[in-house]
């Protein structure tokens, strides 16, 4: 059984707690250690009797540990997975062991899985988080994350990109790079690199 420890304290980084705790109740997978976290005062107690171990710039990573990264913001995961994958950090994959995986599902390492419903054709990323989502047959690259009840009906969705809640990307559309969907947007057409839209439809943002 491996340690895990869990990267960020925040609340995405509570909800990679809850998940490592339902797949305990099913298989004793996970020897859950706590958090670490740059902002947090080592030894403060967080969720479930879990504390702060220490900072992020300080692991050094054992063999026998797992890393997973509890927080939601793309950019936030790219840096953190590149830190931690050079000082050598295996990365564990959490998913909620209710959902119904379909067996062609792809998922690459670091993804964390709260709530969703699949199609049949789907590829995730790593480190893609999908928080209570209903993802058709799309493909979603690394670093990416969707949130409560956004519906990805097909197409791709490039690195790094955020879907906010209750937004509705819709099939054969291609999200580029580092984009924002603001809640509550549909998405008719595609969305280009760097950008931000919102609406029904959805617009980009001028800054």
């Amino acid at each position: 059984m491996k340690d895990l420890i869990i990267v960020c304290a925040g609340g995405f980084g509570k909800e990679a707690l809850r998940i490592a705790e339902q797949m305990n109740e099913k298989n004793q997978i996970w020897n859950i250690q706590g958090f670490i976290d740059d902002t947090i005062p080592i030894g403060t107690e967080i969720y479930h009797g879990y504390k702060i171990l220490g900072t992020i710039a300080d692991v050094l990573p054992s063999s026998n540990q797992s890393y997973v990264i509890g927080n939601s913001n793309p950019n936030s995961k790219m840096k953190l997975y590149a830190l931690l994958k050079s000082k050598g950090c295996d990365f564990a994959t959490l998913i909620n062991p209710r959902i119904y995986l379909p067996p062609e599902i792809v998922i690459g390492e670091g993804a964390v899985i709260s709530d969703a419903w699949f199609g049949n054709e789907v590829v995730l990323g790593k480190c893609v988080h999908i928080a209570g989502s209903m993802v058709g047959d799309a493909t979603i690259g690394d670093f990416s994350t969707t949130t409560g009840f956004a519906n990805i009906a097909g197409g791709i969705l490039g690195k790094g990109v955020f879907v906010g809640s209750h937004a509705v990307v819709l099939n054969n559309v291609k999200i580029g790079d580092n984009a924002r969907i603001s809640a509550g947007s549909i998405v008719l057409r595609n969305v280009k690199h760097d950008t931000i839209v919102y609406g029904n439809p959805a617009k980009e943002l001028k800054i």
